[in-house]
């Protein structure tokens, strides 16, 4: 043993290691077997593996002897990574230790990449101060006369005065404006809102200087800001402050992450798969779908989150795949292949009396289609990309079967989509932001939005209008913290939108979908 202890002290690990694993074999029952096996905990840490220091760890029964083994542990452990950690606490599940220190691990990420389920089961199940890992807060909404709302966009004023001819960033504004004219409206329904405006310039440090107000601490609610990086700075300062975020046009689920109080006031690109794949369960016969999507992040999660729903439902995703802008065309080559079959004219009138016609569809008396004619339910493009969208309604087109296409409301913004084509398509738009033309509160909006700002009203404006008039109407009812007011849970019908329902979840769970009946385009899943 004291051979041992000299090696070690000497930093021969090597030696001290295997002189002490020898007493722990031969004499497992001596008295100073704990020392040992401490010194052996201690041999493993160093050397970086802290399975086998955990186990020795372990062994230890004497109480004091648990508790130094305790405290040294911890200054290895605290130098782990999350992963590591998480990894050795599914090795020594029983270890507190590890527990705590992973636990301090998730406390120590931004609030969007915390995982606060585990987080919560560790301090449960480890009994550790729920102060410390902010598990016990008491969190109450509380209902007010006025609500103070603070407005973070990146309104780059200073690009406006320099660049009076060209707004690039005009669908901001259009955005702002939305917001302005909400204000009023609620203000004449006796809802007040204080609205303080910031700009911050698509910048994270420029949103960190903002956030350094003393005012932003006592708002009721943020509306944006917009872009990632000014997001993940306010995502925090909310979660810290324990104010309502709201995001009023991205789809993106990273911007809420595990955040409480951060709040998407558009559905998520996963939720509108879903919502989408139940709603066509139901409307196609024809189980057999095409997928195509662009080369993105967003259209791959939209487009593969679609395939695993809609094969939930026993329908039969034969086809999907990315494609490049450059590369659109190959959709159009896709849907329309043909293949040549040789034979003369007398000898195909015979095949066909005969039912041996090898191949889909007679377009020449030698020429079919390889994808035979009706043998696909629909065909789901997951993209706003021109290129796609125009080469998918034109191969449809060209088909001439019957069938389906599903897509997004935006694809109506560009130029060269024609409306009668995606009719005759009996197209299916996905559409968040559509406007209910008969719905009461839309002409009345669109005459005080063209007397105000003399101009015709935009889809940002309406987004802008509707997001204040939500959010105002619900902190009306439930208070500044409305996501801990049961009333969240009801159905919030919008002003020219179809409405907004967060329910347990943080984004809106509202998907409309969109279909042409006699010309118009109207709600095909409405809810009222």
């Amino acid at each position: 043993y004291y051979y041992a202890v000299a090696a070690f002290k000497d930093n021969q690990l090597f030696v001290a290691k295997d002189m002490f694993l020898q007493i722990n074999k031969n004499y497992p029952k001596w008295k100073k077997i704990d020392e040992v096996n401490l010194w052996l905990a201690n041999i493993y840490f160093i050397e970086g593996d802290f399975n086998s220091g955990l186990n020795y760890t372990q062994r230890i029964q004497d109480i004091k002897l648990k508790e130094d083994a305790s405290s040294f542990k911890g200054n290895y452990l605290k130098n782990l990574s999350y992963d590591q950690l998480d990894d050795l606490l599914k090795e020594h599940p029983s270890d507190k230790d590890v527990a705590m220190n992973l636990a301090d691990k998730i406390i120590q990420l931004p609030i969007s990449e915390q995982d606060r389920g585990l987080l919560e089961n560790i301090v449960s199940v480890y009994e550790l101060d729920e102060g410390k890992y902010r598990i016990d807060e008491e969190i109450k909404s509380v209902k007010k006369d006025a609500y103070q709302v603070a407005v973070l966009l990146p309104l780059m004023v200073d690009k406006l005065k320099n660049n009076s001819k060209f707004i690039s960033n005009e669908w901001v504004v259009e955005l702002y404006e939305g917001i302005l004219l909400g204000v009023a409206d609620l203000k004449s329904q006796g809802i007040n809102i204080s609205l303080s405006l910031y700009d911050t310039k698509q910048d994270s440090s420029v949103t960190s200087r903002i956030l350094k107000y003393d005012e932003l601490k006592h708002m009721d609610l943020i509306i944006g800001p917009l872009y990632p990086g000014p997001v993940k700075v306010v995502s925090d300062f909310c979660y810290q402050y324990k104010i309502n975020m709201i995001n009023p046009m991205s789809t993106n689920s990273e911007i809420i992450g595990n955040n409480p109080y951060a709040f998407l006031f558009m559905p998520t690109d996963e939720n509108m798969a879903r919502k989408t794949a139940d709603y066509m369960k139901d409307v196609v016969t024809n189980k057999n779908v095409m997928i195509f999507h662009g080369k993105n992040q967003r259209d791959s999660i939209t487009a593969y989150t679609y395939k695993q729903e809609i094969e939930n439902f026993g329908f039969n995703v034969c086809y999907i795949n990315g494609i490049a802008t450059e590369n659109g065309k190959s959709i159009l080559d896709i849907l329309t292949n043909t293949m040549t079959v040789e034979f003369d004219e007398s000898e195909f009138d015979d095949m066909v009396e005969q039912g041996k016609v090898i191949g889909n569809l007679r377009i020449t008396e030698k020429d079919y289609l390889v994808i035979k004619p009706d043998s696909i339910g629909h065909v789901f493009v997951a993209s706003y990309d021109p290129a796609l969208v125009a080469n998918t309604i034109t191969g449809l087109a060209t088909r001439g079967d019957t069938t389906m296409l599903l897509g997004y409301e935006r694809w109506l913004d560009q130029r060269n989509t024609a409306l009668d084509g995606l009719e005759r398509l009996h197209a299916h738009l996905i559409a968040p932001t559509f406007v209910d033309i008969s719905k009461p509160k839309y002409n009345v909006v669109n005459d005080k939005y063209m007397k105000q700002f003399n101009a015709y009203p935009t889809r940002n404006f309406y987004t802008g209008y509707e997001v204040m008039m939500t959010t105002g109407k619900i902190m009306k009812r439930m208070g500044n913290l409305f996501q801990f007011d049961p009333a969240i849970k009801n159905f919030i019908p919008g002003e020219v939108f179809q409405g907004t329902l967060y329910g347990d979840k943080n984004s809106n769970q509202i998907v409309p979908i969109i279909k042409f009946m006699n010309s118009q385009l109207v709600v095909a899943n409405p809810r009222y």
